[in-house]
């Protein structure tokens, strides 16, 4: 039986943008879904247009090309994540207790609602979460979780 763990946009979008941050952990990440089927991996509905923003916003930075970014998005979306709605009441409250954005606070839920950890690779997010206990993981420390 496999972990579940939610991920967020900014780690599967490292899957395709390499010139960022702890893409090797990202990729082990990635491996240990799709190759290896050690972790599953959940996120909230709007994954969905996270990833699309990301990848437009990618293109507009002229860090790909639009095929290279329509082709990127389309093996994100089919890579196999489960979507899970998120209550948006839970997401007020919990965005408003970590002082954090709701599109955030939308992951936060879905990690409380399946007892895991939400592993992210935004800073912001992992600064205002983390010093106050949650169970907001770091990617860049995904292969020493992972040992």
């Amino acid at each position: 039986m496999s972990t579940e763990l939610v991920v967020d946009a900014s780690v599967v979008l490292k899957w395709q943008l390499k010139d960022e941050e702890a893409i090797a952990q990202a990729l082990a990440l990635r491996d240990d879904f799709l190759l290896h089927g050690r972790i599953s991996l959940v996120a909230p509905s709007l994954l969905v247009y996270e990833l699309t923003n990301g990848m437009l916003t990618a293109t507009r930075q002229r860090r790909l090309s639009r095929d290279q970014a329509e082709e990127g998005l389309a093996a994100l979306l089919a890579a196999g994540i489960q979507l899970i709605p998120a209550d948006p009441t839970q997401i007020f409250s919990l965005s408003h207790h970590w002082r954090v954005s709701a599109y955030d606070g939308a992951y936060l839920v879905i990690a409380e609602k399946l007892d895991t950890d939400v592993w992210t690779g935004d800073r912001a997010v992992y600064t205002a979460c983390h010093r106050k206990g949650s169970r907001v993981r770091w990617i860049g420390d995904y292969r020493e979780a992972a040992r």
